[in-house]
């Protein structure tokens, strides 16, 4: 099979973890009968899922899907959307638990006016990181689910009660 989807590559802070419970729980929200890592989520799970650790060897994934005709769709057409418009998508993520620095940001968000001022320009310096990598059926600038799910992701980095960036 060729290689599908499109991958939204991040570095992401020790938040990462917790971004992405908050992640699978808009996720169970889209689709009811979620399934995570090819395996149906119960009902209400979500509240209690928590990222599994990282055992340092090899790069963490989770998939998610709407159920198993999804997976189903997944196996034959790789990341793409059905007839509904919706698709399978990915996390890929590795933690690093190296220093991280880089030249100065560009095009900083935030949910803070100030706060973007304050880093546009700046360098970036972890003491460790995530290297993430969301994978879609497409381009999310190209595919309104894409789309959907991309600011899915970013919100989950958001703290509660506060506007997603």
């Amino acid at each position: 099979m060729e290689p599908t989807g499109h991958s939204t590559d991040f570095v992401a802070d020790t938040s990462f973890p917790l971004a992405m419970t908050r992640f699978v729980r808009l996720a169970e929200r889209r689709w009811s009968g979620l399934y995570l890592n090819g395996e149906p989520l119960a009902s209400g799970a979500s509240e209690s899922w928590r990222l599994p650790e990282d055992d340092g060897d090899a790069s963490g994934i989770v998939t998610f899907s709407a159920g198993r005709g999804m997976e189903d769709f997944w196996e034959e057409n790789g990341y793409a959307t059905d007839a509904s418009g919706q698709g399978p998508f990915s996390v890929f993520h590795r933690f690093h638990p190296h220093t991280l620095q880089s030249g100065g940001m560009a095009g900083v968000r935030s949910d803070s006016a100030d706060s973007a001022a304050a880093a546009d320009g700046a360098r970036v310096l972890l003491s460790s990181f995530y290297a993430v990598s969301l994978v879609t059926p497409a381009d999310p600038a190209a595919d309104p689910f894409s789309a959907r799910v991309l600011d899915d992701f970013t919100e989950s980095f958001a703290a509660p009660g506060r506007a997603r960036v």
